[in-house]
């Protein structure tokens, strides 16, 4: 038979074996998160805020830093979803280089977490004094129109921008330009919407960045004497003699088209002898030119018309 109180001992001290059980559990619980430790390289977007007005930052915009820490791996896997950053205060900036310091106190990361390095510890900027300036806009082309194309006119609208940007850089800008448009092959005018080609740092005050571009592309003229056409006559049922028998002529238009005319048919040229009978006449020659193209001069004007008595054979 069991003695009652070796009973109450042995309860007592199985009481105690689960109350230490539980707490254990509770402890590795707890303290599992932390168990898995490792060390890792993060990155941290930088900001700057609180510039002085009237100043600006000239150097390339600083990105981030790289923080080397240590701590749980199931902490160290939310970072992404953290969004952490560090801001730069640039309230106490002056005209030049400015270095200014990261402080580990001011990056905020979760409980568990231990910086162990950062990389860099500092930050150069550079500040410059701010200006604004009205410039005229330049169109920027690339390429060449189709043969026998070219460039009349460009209109930019709006014609002019206002820029704010550093002294050193904005002061020594007459113009600001487009970003290039390709006209290669093109052969009629047109419209486009492009952008400002603006360098680092410069930036519009109240306008829009997307310039309304015209690009008048007309056919290029030329000018082209041709020697010795023959002068034919039309509508005489007598024999003929025209005198010169030859004409020298002029033309302008477009230069695809007089590069076509020259030893073609596209120059007739006739002298009218409907209705005249034998004798001697002076007349004036009849060009006929191709749409688009125009007639400058013409060697000789008047012609000697000789009509002899005598039928032409057919």
């Amino acid at each position: 038979m069991t003695n009652p109180s070796t009973f109450s001992i042995l309860s007592y001290r199985s009481l105690g074996v689960l109350i230490l059980l539980f707490f254990i559990g509770v402890g590795i619980f707890l303290l599992w998160p932390y168990a898995s430790i490792q060390e890792a390289d993060i990155f941290i977007p930088v900001d700057s805020e609180k510039i002085p007005e009237g100043l600006i930052i000239t150097n390339a915009p600083f990105t981030g830093i790289e923080v080397h820490v240590r701590g749980p791996k199931s902490i160290i896997r939310t970072f992404s979803d953290l969004k952490i950053k560090y801001t730069i205060d640039l309230s106490g900036v002056n005209i030049g280089v400015n270095v200014i310091p990261i402080h580990q106190a001011q990056i905020s990361l979760p409980n568990g977490i231990s910086i162990l390095k950062i990389n860099p510890d500092w930050i150069t900027v550079k500040v410059e004094n701010e200006i604004k300036k009205k410039l005229p806009v330049n169109i920027s082309l690339t390429g060449k129109p189709a043969k026998g194309f070219m460039v009349v006119g460009l209109k930019a609208e709006p014609m002019s921008v206002i820029l704010r940007g550093s002294e050193d850089t904005l002061g020594q800008m007459d113009k600001v330009s487009t970003k290039p448009i390709n006209i290669k092959g093109l052969s009629g005018s047109f419209k486009k919407e492009v952008a400002l080609d603006l360098v680092q740092n410069l930036k519009l005050v109240d306008s829009s960045k997307i310039i309304l571009a015209t690009v008048f592309i007309k056919e290029r003229l030329a000018t082209k004497t041709f020697d010795n056409i023959p002068v034919q006559g039309d509508g005489s049922l007598y024999v003929y003699r025209i005198t010169p028998p030859a004409i020298t002529i002029k033309v302008k238009g477009p230069v695809n088209m007089i590069e076509k005319l020259f030893g073609s048919n596209g120059v007739q040229v006739y002298v009218d002898l409907k209705g005249l009978k034998p004798g001697v006449y002076n007349k004036r020659a009849t060009i006929t030119l191709p749409v688009k193209t125009t007639l400058t001069d013409a060697k000789p004007e008047i012609f000697k018309v000789k009509i002899i008595d005598q039928k032409r054979i057919r």
